[in-house]
């Protein structure tokens, strides 16, 4: 059989035309903003994606209001910064008047776009008019490169309104759901708690390390742990749950982040669908430290079921399985941790050996993630 090649690559396609957002609809977003008393904006994958960081930024801060990160729209206001409340995001959004949300559909991770106790307006931006939502009424809503839509509703706005009290109030609260952290960042339990492993990563990363989530219950304290300094550096499965994405997104990490820390965050169920990857990583010389949350069980579907039903089924994994030693069998290197305190130095041996390497932390089966309901 004879194959066709190409002689000649194909002719790069001319970047898309920026979507220019309706004026009418930027002027109606700008008016429910300028009639809100207790906004919350939520800044989404899109924002990033769309490369509207640097200008979203720049507008919030101007407004003053108090933002939410979500997905790869984290790090689009970097950990520390006073107008961050993602840790206050049940308190915001429980007595938010109005929402406004950006670059992210108002799927199940947002209640389907019914916020708090009373239902909060909800205005939606979106980069093309067919992201947005119309399963329920919205104050506003504006389609279009998402840089544009930001400065257009800036504009449009007819003076700047006063959220100061209303911000310091997320930002006092934030405060405090972070400080009600510490015993959990830096539990001395046995078997090791989740949540002292990051109280350790938080230690040893750096300000443009990449962190890559890939699992359930024990991603999820990654979710409320580690905000990211830069935006772009964080990768999860996304709104599908997708397990075993985090092999790949690592390999393409470490090669478009040659010089960064590149840290891969495995519940031990996520482990099982793509650990063999490292393989790649090893013949590509691609060194990643891997952190594996080894709890012997399918934490996010355990927990459910335990409490709808009173038992669990096909909910368990093999307890303390290996997962350094098939690291190490496949070129890379490892070691297994069962104290809290070798956390952080092993994760400074992986940071410096220059291979993939495997943080295999053995913690509590009965630790799950604090939660009121499951699945949002």
């Amino acid at each position: 059989m004879v194959y066709a090649h190409a002689t000649a690559p194909a002719p790069a396609e001319p970047a898309p035309t920026p979507l220019e957002p309706d004026e009418s609809d930027l002027r109606a977003v700008a008016a429910a903003l300028s009639q809100a008393v207790r906004p919350v904006f939520v800044l989404s994958s899109d924002v990033w994606l769309d490369g509207a960081e640097e200008t979203v930024r720049t507008v919030v801060e101007e407004l003053g209001v108090p933002v939410i990160t979500t997905g790869q729209g984290r790090g689009v206001l970097p950990a520390g910064h006073p107008l961050l409340v993602t840790r206050a995001r049940s308190a915001a959004f429980n007595a938010a008047d109005l929402v406004v949300v950006a670059g992210a559909p108002l799927d199940f991770r947002l209640g389907y776009g019914v916020f708090g106790k009373s239902g909060a307006a909800v205005v939606h931006l979106a980069d093309s008019p067919g992201q947005l939502a119309t399963h329920v009424p919205l104050k506003a809503r504006a389609a279009g490169d998402l840089t544009r839509v930001f400065a257009g509703v800036l504009d449009a706005l007819p003076e700047r309104p006063d959220w100061s009290e209303w911000t310091a109030a997320m930002r006092a609260a934030a405060d405090e759901a972070a400080a009600g952290d510490a015993e959990m960042l830096g539990s001395t339990s046995d078997p090791i708690h989740p949540g002292r492993v990051y109280g350790e990563l938080r230690r040893a990363l750096d300000d443009d390390a990449v962190v890559i989530g890939d699992g359930g219950d024990f991603v999820s304290f990654a979710g409320r742990f580690v905000e990211p300094a830069r935006p772009g550096r964080w990768l999860d499965p996304g709104p599908f749950g997708c397990l075993g994405t985090g092999l790949g997104y690592a390999a393409a990490a470490r090669l478009a982040h040659p010089s960064a820390q590149v840290v891969l965050l495995l519940g031990d169920g996520a482990a099982g669908f793509s650990l063999m990857d490292v393989d790649t990583l090893v013949r590509h010389g691609l060194p990643v430290v891997i952190v594996v949350g080894n709890n012997g069980i399918w934490g996010l579907e355990k927990g459910p079921m335990q409490m709808l039903y009173g038992y669990d089924v096909a909910a368990d994994l093999q307890p303390q399985t290996r997962y350094d030693e098939v690291v190490r069998a496949l070129g890379g290197a490892g070691e297994l941790v069962t104290d809290p305190e070798e956390i952080g130095p092993a994760l400074r041996r992986g940071f410096d050996a220059g291979t993939p390497y495997l943080v295999n932390v053995i913690t509590d089966p009965a630790a799950g993630y604090p939660r009121s309901t499951f699945g949002v």
